[in-house]
């Protein structure tokens, strides 16, 4: 759980409920995601992904909260 992810690498981590935002709302720094992409959570970080292709498009920090990177 120590990686750090960037903007347009593909998340291969696990995509269960366990680890998808469904509750984006109530996380600071989250915005709805647009259609066909969903929140992962992969330790401190945030992730927006392609539902289909899990390339990311967005990170934020879930430690402070910050904006997309």
């Amino acid at each position: 759980m120590n990686r750090v992810w960037h903007q347009g690498e593909r998340y291969d981590g696990p995509r269960n409920s366990r680890w998808i935002v469904n509750d984006w709302q109530s996380h600071r720094g989250l915005s709805a995601p647009p259609s066909g992409y969903q929140w992962m959570r992969y330790g401190n970080q945030y992730l927006l992904t392609a539902v289909t292709t899990g390339v990311i498009a967005g990170v934020v920090s879930a430690t402070l909260g910050g904006g997309m990177r």
